[in-house]
C-alpha cells in the first residue's frame, strides 16, 4: 500500500557534547514515533536530519537505523541523501542503501535552475536505476541567471511528474498556487503530496479545499505520544480537539518559539527540553544559548501540560 496519510514524522538529529552523532538518543526518539499508531511513515531529510552537516558514511548510517527501526515496526521509512554530489556519487549510494529497503529516497535538486529541465529530470531519475522510488523535495530553485529563488515553473511540474518512479512529493514552495496545482496533479495519479509549512492550520485549511491527506508532523514532532489524537481530529474534523489543539500548542508554539528563533533551532531546544536531545549543534548551524533556551522553559513546559491533557482526554 503506497497511499500515506496523516502526519508524516520527520526525524531530527541529535549530537553528544563532542559533536559526535547521539545515535542512542536518536534511536529512543524514532521508536517513541513508531511505537505511536498515528505514525506510519518516518522520513529523514536534508535539513531538520540536518543530512548537510553529515559526511557520507554517517548519513549511510543514519539511514540504515532509519530503514530498520521502520521495517521492524511493518511501517515505512523515507532517506535522504547528500547534498553536495554527482549523478554517478548519487548512483552508488542509490546502491548501498537499496539494501535498507526504505520505502522512498528523498531527492533534493543539488544544483541551481537554468532553465533548463533535463537536467533535474534526470537527476530524479537516478534512484529508478536501483529499484528506489522517489519523493521528490520540490523546494524553490535558485536562478542560475540571478541567485533569486523562485517557483517551479508549469513546464518542469509536468515533466517532472509524468514518471511513475515517482509516488510522493515533498511539496514546500509555501506558496499555495503551487501546492493546490500539485495537489491537482496527485488527483490524477497515485502521487502522495506531503505538504510541509503553514502549521496545522493551513493544513486543516488544505484538507478542506484541496483534499490534503498528508503534511509533515511541525508541532506534533514534540508529541508524538498523541499523534494518532490528533490526526484523526484532522482528517475526520473534530472541531472541539482542532480548536483546542491550536489555542492550546500549535499557535503558542510557533508565534511565541518558532517565529522568534527560527524552525531548526526552535525544534531542537523544545525536544531538548523534553529530555530527548542535547541543544549541541554541528557549525555553522547556530545553536541557542543556555540563558535563551532558559527564557523559553515556561512556555514549554506549559505546551508539554497540554499535550498530557490530550494523551488524558481532559481537552
Amino acid at each position: 500500500m503506497n497511499k500515506l496519510q496523516g502526519a508524516i514524522f520527520s526525524i531530527p538529529m541529535f549530537f553528544k557534547k563532542d559533536k559526535s552523532i547521539d545515535f542512542i538518543s536518536l534511536k529512543n526518539y524514532i521508536i517513541k514515533c513508531l511505537d505511536n499508531p498515528g505514525v506510519d511513515v518516518i522520513y529523514a531529510m536534508s535539513y531538520n536530519t540536518r543530512l548537510r552537516q553529515l559526511n557520507f558514511e554517517e548519513i549511510v548510517e543514519v539511514s540504515k537505523l532509519c530503514c530498520e527501526l521502520a521495517n521492524s515496526f511493518g511501517k515505512k521509512a523515507i532517506v535522504g541523501h547528500p547534498y553536495t554530489i554527482t549523478n554517478d556519487e548519487f548512483h552508488n549510494y542509490c546502491q548501498i542503501v537499496k539494501e535498507f529497503n526504505p520505502f522512498a529516497i528523498s531527492v533534493l535538486y543539488p544544483e541551481r535552475y537554468y532553465a533548463i529541465n533535463q537536467p533535474l529530470v534526470d537527476f530524479y531519475s537516478v534512484p529508478k536505476n536501483s529499484g528506489l522510488k522517489v519523493l521528490v523535495h520540490e523546494q524553490k530553485l535558485v536562478s542560475g541567471f540571478d541567485g533569486s529563488l523562485i517557483d517551479w515553473p508549469d513546464n518542469l511540474i509536468n515533466e517532472v511528474f509524468k514518471d511513475d518512479n515517482i509516488i510522493a512529493v515533498k511539496e514546500d514552495s509555501k506558496n499555495d498556487i503551487i501546492t493546490k496545482k500539485i495537489l491537482e496533479l496527485s488527483e490524477k495519479s497515485d502521487l502522495n503530496v506531503i505538504v510541509a509549512g503553514g502549521g496545522k492550520i493551513r493544513a486543516r485549511k488544505l484538507i478542506k479545499e484541496a483534499n490534503l491527506k498528508c503534511w509533515l508532523n511541525g508541532s506534533l514532532m514534540l508529541f508524538p505520544e498523541i499523534t494518532d489524537k490528533v490526526v484523526n481530529a484532522y482528517l475526520n474534523e473534530d472541531k472541539n480537539l482542532i480548536e483546542w489543539y491550536e489555542k492550546n500548542i500549535e499557535i503558542p508554539y510557533f508565534d511565541l518559539l518558532i517565529k522568534k528563533v527560527g524552525w531548526h533551532i526552535g525544534h531542537k531546544a523544545a525536544l531538548h527540553f523534553l529530555g530527548y536531545c542535547e541543544l549541541e549543534e554541528r557549525a555553522p548551524m547556530p545553536q541557542m544559548s543556555t540563558e535563551d533556551f532558559n527564557s523559553f522553559k515556561p512556555l514549554l513546559e506549559e505546551l508539554k501540560s497540554k499535550a498530557r491533557n490530550i494523551f488524558n482526554n481532559k481537552y
